[in-house]
């Protein structure tokens, strides 16, 4: 499969100028959300990270221009207004403010940001309406949490939607590999339709694709499913080849900007 090699096509300069030598990785992945409350149980209560950091009702000029200055020009220039490019005011605090939350998940955080009426408290409703989160739009962002190895990722996403449903997160749908025509449908799929695998699995065979030429991406493994806020999502597993070529990166990244990441791993052998 062509497409999967392309990552051997690309050259990369051993004393290049670039500052990779000056980072260690990526600190967080941030995602704005209508709803607070719900988000934090989610990521939180249901996903299992730990928050390190949370502050609400933040305001100020300096936060305004720090976060939209780009967009502020961009109405001048275009003689429209701010807000008519997704710019709440935040300037000083009158009319819509900000809350911030970093949840840790080991390895890297995720953020969560949310403008609200800086009159109403953390509960109300984003100040805006929620953009297209599907990853075919340009720019749009998900964010993908590691599941370990030893996990049936079949069996967790059907365990995700249903603690999600106990909980009354209702929205948290993940999608299946086959065609359905309904929700009710999807739900009463077989177990095996749940996630994508890149390796010929007996136990989830799925006729005329299982058995396909993965190349380098043999024993990644997947599902895509949208969060409580409509979020795009992605659960995913590294194993096999794929794995491989993961920890042959890892080892280059580590000797090339003097860090020492580890490849994710259970506190305890199982």
């Amino acid at each position: 499969m062509k497409e999967h090699e392309i990552g051997s096509q690309i050259s990369v300069e051993q004393h290049s100028n670039g500052l990779g030598r000056w980072l260690q990785g990526v600190q967080h992945v941030g995602v704005t959300v209508d709803d607070m409350r719900k988000s934090l149980e989610f990521y939180v209560e249901v996903l299992g990270g730990r928050i390190a950091l949370m502050g609400t009702g933040f305001s100020g000029s300096v936060l305004h221009y720090t976060l939209f200055q780009k967009e502020e020009i961009d109405a001048i220039q275009n003689g429209v207004s701010a807000r008519s490019l997704g710019v709440p005011d935040v300037r000083d605090g009158s009319r819509e403010a900000l809350d911030v939350c970093f949840i840790s998940f080991g390895n890297t955080c995720v953020e969560l940001l949310h403008f609200r009426d800086a009159r109403l408290d953390q509960n109300a409703p984003n100040c805006f309406a929620k953009l297209p989160s599907g990853v075919g739009h340009a720019n749009a962002s998900h964010i993908s949490f590691h599941v370990k190895d030893d996990v049936n990722l079949n069996l967790f996403a059907k365990k995700l939607e249903e603690e999600c449903r106990r909980r009354g997160i209702t929205n948290v749908i993940c999608n299946h590999v086959v065609h359905v025509n309904s929700h009710e449908e999807r739900m009463n799929l077989p177990l095996k339709y749940a996630a994508n695998k890149f390796w010929n699995d007996p136990e989830y065979f799925v006729e005329g694709y299982s058995d396909s030429d993965f190349g380098d991406f043999q024993g990644w493994s997947l599902f895509y499913c949208k969060g409580p806020n409509g979020e795009q999502l992605e659960f995913n597993q590294v194993t096999r080849k794929a794995k491989q070529h993961f920890d042959r990166a890892r080892n280059e990244y580590n000797e090339a900007n003097d860090t020492s990441f580890e490849a994710p791993k259970s506190r305890t052998a199982k």
